[in-house]
């Protein structure tokens, strides 16, 4: 395999090459599309996939460091770096088709936007690009920059698995499994660092961050009902797929912006049976994961969707899931609409005259996230930004926070720590959260505070 994994990345390189160089109906073009694709094809029956590697300046082809190349190769590695590049995965069935499409987005300098969702765009399910897996959270390798790394990576694996899903083929429950452990293991280590980064309002790829959002939150509530080890990775994977019978809901029902009609809506509902039906052809995936996937949608009272079931009992998993799913879709930025602050995402979830949660376990989940989330910006009653860093276990109104700008909203150079449950000499509180604050428009980073 070593040879032959050499041969690969030169191709490619040669490939990426030749398409910045000559136009696509170049005889150059032609040979590198038809030899790589050749390559992956050959390669590709002797292993499941192909995933070659960018590790500072060394290459990686399945776990197999490359010997150092001549002055071109190291070039290549060069602009996969610059390119922000990690990772490019070939799995079975790939096409030359595929291939062309992947070196004419490698070979585009121009386009802003990140190449894997350019190559994503084009239909191309069987090749992805993205970040190296982190496998393995070391019991050292905790706080928010831990969490950061395993975040994305959960996001991009998502993203190939929703792919698959809607290329037809079965989830890489591998992949899954992968996500979970690691997001198990900073839940359990550091569980403050990844639910603030939960909370970030940004509606790039939202289908894929609320996928590991569900997955991270109903962890922590599962954690927070004393559940761990292999039960609470399970209750993990069927919330990071519960929502995966959506890749065959048109797009133009999943994403419309007003109220839908009652024939979109009947169209919406069938991704909960869509979705039990692609969990449950899948290999390798626990029960779970098709129970909530069907049952999401189901009130206590069994007055949601799918219809006329019959009586039944929902699982805990379904029943933390439809809370966490909602909470996350309210407090999401989408392009037609501002998330929420969790005060009002409480109210609305709180206000249901036959109650759409289990009301015992909503109370837990409200108490677990705070009705100021860690992570958040918010604005003090001084009219000074702050972060919140921590909640008050009695009062959800008086958070700790780092105070990280003036009465005037200019930055300060050091953050200053404050309780705002804290009184002065007076007995009044000289602080109070007045509300939460977008950060994205201010171009500030809550997360760098904490």
């Amino acid at each position: 395999m070593s040879r032959n994994s050499e041969e690969l990345v030169r191709r490619l390189a040669a490939g990426i090459r030749g398409a910045e160089l000559y136009s696509p109906a170049h005889p150059l073009v032609q040979r590198g599309i038809a030899g790589l694709s050749a390559m992956c094809q050959q390669l590709l029956h002797e292993e499941p996939s192909l995933v070659i590697g960018f590790i500072g300046d060394d290459v990686v082809v399945n776990d197999t460091r490359q010997t150092k190349g001549n002055a071109s190769l190291t070039g290549f590695v060069r602009s996969m770096r610059e390119k922000e590049i990690e990772k490019i995965t070939f799995a079975r069935g790939v096409t030359a088709e595929d291939v062309k499409a992947l070196l004419e987005t490698l070979a585009d300098r121009s386009s802003r936007i990140p190449p894997g969702d350019r190559l994503t765009a084009k239909g191309v399910r069987r090749i992805t690009i993205g970040r190296l897996t982190v496998e393995e959270v070391e019991q050292a390798d905790v706080g928010i920059e831990a969490a950061r790394r395993v975040y994305g990576t959960a996001v991009t694996t998502a993203e190939t698995l929703w792919g698959q899903a809607k290329a037809g083929d079965k989830p890489d429950p591998g992949a899954a499994h992968r996500i979970i452990d690691s997001l198990a293991k900073i839940i359990t280590q550091d569980r403050t660092a990844l639910m603030a980064l939960t909370a970030l309002k940004k509606y790039d790829n939202y289908t894929f961050t609320h996928m590991v959002n569900v997955a991270a939150l109903a962890m922590g509530m599962a954690r927070s009902l004393n559940i761990e080890g292999a039960l609470l990775r399970e209750f993990g994977f069927a919330a990071l797929m519960h929502d995966i019978g959506k890749v065959h809901t048109p797009l133009e029902v999943l994403n419309k912006p007003g109220k839908l009609t009652a024939d979109e809506f009947q169209v919406m509902k069938r991704h909960v049976i869509d979705g039990a039906h692609i969990l449950r052809r899948t290999p390798e995936m626990p029960a779970l994961a098709p129970i909530v996937a069907f049952e999401h949608h189901l009130k206590p009272d069994l007055s949601g969707y799918p219809e006329h079931i019959g009586t039944r009992t929902l699982n805990l998993c379904t029943m933390v899931v439809s809370i966490v799913d909602v909470f996350d879709a309210l407090r999401s930025n989408r392009p037609y609409r501002e998330g929420l602050a969790t005060n009002r995402i409480r109210a609305i979830m709180g206000e249901q005259g036959s109650p759409a949660f289990n009301q015992p376990l909503l109370k837990r989940f409200v108490n677990l996230v705070g009705l100021f989330p860690v992570g958040n910006l918010v604005r003090l009653s001084t009219d000074e930004l702050a972060v919140v860093t921590a909640e008050h276990p009695g009062d959800p109104f008086r958070p700790q926070v780092k105070i990280i700008s003036d009465t005037r909203g200019d930055l300060i150079e050091e953050a200053v720590l404050a309780n705002t449950w804290e009184r002065d000499d007076r007995g009044e509180y000289p602080r109070a959260v007045v509300e939460a604050v977008d950060p994205e428009p201010l171009g500030i980073d809550p997360l760098t505070y904490l």
